[in-house]
């Protein structure tokens, strides 16, 4: 009786071994398309939190008077001083986003460690560390990715993406 149940055991575990790491593998790969779902909505939400400059129509009419007059916008619109340098900051924090967007990874890390480095006060800093995070985590190197968003919520904890790098974080443990 005794070797019955033996016997009985043992064919039970030759017969499940190998759906195991099957089973196993299985559910790594759920988490890592979870992980690259949340990934995804998260570069969504980088492009959404960075603001666009707004497009120049070209020429413009103003009306003055009875009759109206052609003008360029730059008539219409005065410099106002850092202006150009937001606008430069914005491409180059929008050619990092390319890069990403692209799936050159590294190349956007890159890009996006030189604009903090540039551009430290700046507005978009911010995004620009968030973003350099979430291009590690892109790549699989995860434990700058992890110094990355920590490093984010510690410069901006009261950022609209706050939450995401703590979502990251959580994920990425």
């Amino acid at each position: 009786m005794k070797a019955t149940s033996v016997a009985t055991f043992l064919i039970a575990a030759l017969l499940l071994a190998p759906a195991a790491p099957a089973f196993a593998q299985a559910t790594q790969a759920a988490q890592s398309s979870g992980v690259k779902d949340m990934l995804g909505k998260m570069w969504a939400r980088l492009r959404a939190a960075t603001p666009r400059s707004q497009a120049s129509s070209g020429n413009v009419t103003v009306t003055a008077g009875l009759r109206g007059a052609e003008a360029t916008e730059s008539d219409l619109k005065p410099y106002y001083r850092g202006e150009r340098e937001q606008a430069a900051e914005r491409a180059a924090l929008d050619k990092a986003q390319a890069l990403a967007d692209g799936g050159s990874y590294a190349e956007a890390a890159k890009a996006f460690d030189a604009f903090v480095q540039e551009n430290p006060k700046s507005p978009l800093a911010a995004n620009a560390l968030f973003g350099g995070a979430l291009a590690r985590a892109a790549m699989g190197d995860i434990a700058r990715a992890k110094a990355g968003f920590a490093d984010f919520i510690k410069r901006e904890p009261q950022h609209p993406l706050a939450k995401d790098a703590e979502q990251a974080l959580a994920a990425l443990k």
